[in-house]
């Protein structure tokens, strides 16, 4: 397995206790570039910390090999805030089982910033025993939530996302049809699939999506959008301006043939970098979110 040579906080700068200070639920109340924001969480320490790298040869019984692998991404934006890159150190080192002993070390009452994401992706990608499958008695931590705002996310001025009715729901098909639990609120989306990506996964390239309340649904172009592909598709991400509202879809699968969820945010702002297509949330100011979103004719 190829070394990763980025990424990590050095234990010895982390269990100094000038790195990891604060609390925080990790929200997303800020872009996907920033520590602060989020729900019920105080910002804490922003400046990245020293990397380390993956010892060839050595016998670690943590994640560190597997997240530069396969979460690389999530421990990029994770090192960007000083406590979730001393978390990320400790989670290479122990591995999702040890969390609660990674916050004790670090002094932290909660997961900081950015923090959830990567322990979801390396509690799915990175287990104890058989690749790919949940370690048993893991649980995924809570979806994160934004503030409560009365904001408008009206997306556009469609009254719409033009469902066909007569598409049957294929969570592998370059269509998705979602809606809320009360139809107030919908996505449709069209993608290309590229073929196999770097990531033992599917390359999907976004068309176009139409998403936001019913009579006030956006449209956002492919130049006004992308997708990121994950590790296998398991935390897969979707990102949209419509011009009036930034959109991002969590779309999860847990573990191969597991199922699904698709969680919507809104943020006010936010135009989305189609050159880079985050791996995590990317707009800012976030208004509502998770809307959780269920497939049309399953």
């Amino acid at each position: 397995m190829a070394v990763f040579a980025v990424l990590l906080m050095t234990a010895a700068a982390c269990s100094s206790g000038g790195a990891a200070r604060g609390g925080g639920t990790g929200g997303i109340g800020g872009s996907a570039g920033t520590s602060g924001g989020g729900s019920g969480g105080s910002q804490v320490d922003a400046g990245a910390g020293p990397a380390f790298v993956c010892k060839t040869g050595s016998a670690m019984g943590g994640s560190c090999r597997c997240m530069g692998e396969k979460c690389v991404d999530l421990v990029k934006i994770c090192q960007r805030n000083a406590a979730c890159g001393c978390m990320a150190s400790c989670l290479g080192q122990r591995r999702v089982g040890g969390i609660s002993s990674c916050l004790s070390d670090n002094g932290l009452a909660e997961r900081p910033p950015g923090f959830a994401a990567l322990e979801e992706c390396v509690g799915v990608a990175c287990p104890d025993a058989d690749e790919c499958s949940t370690p048993v008695g893991w649980k995924p931590p809570a979806d994160v939530t934004c503030p409560d705002t009365a904001a408008s996310i009206a997306g556009g001025s469609l009254p719409d996302c033009s469902f066909d009715p007569t598409l049957r729901f294929d969570p592998l098909g370059a269509v998705l049809q979602l809606q809320s639990a009360d139809r107030s609120v919908c996505a449709r989306i069209r993608r290309r699939n590229d073929g196999a990506g770097a990531l033992a996964n599917t390359k999907w390239t976004l068309i176009d999506m139409r998403v936001g309340p019913v009579a006030q649904v956006g449209l956002a172009s492919a130049s006004a959008g992308c997708w990121y592909s994950s590790h296998h598709n398991f935390r897969d991400w979707v990102h949209a301006w419509t011009g009036t509202r930034h959109f991002d879809l969590a779309i999860k699968q847990y573990g191969h043939g597991g199922m699904r969820t698709y969680l919507l945010y809104v943020f006010e702002q936010g135009a989305v970098d189609t050159a880079t297509c985050a791996a995590a949330p990317e707009g800012a100011m976030c208004i509502r979110g998770p809307i959780q979103l269920l497939p049309v004719n399953p």
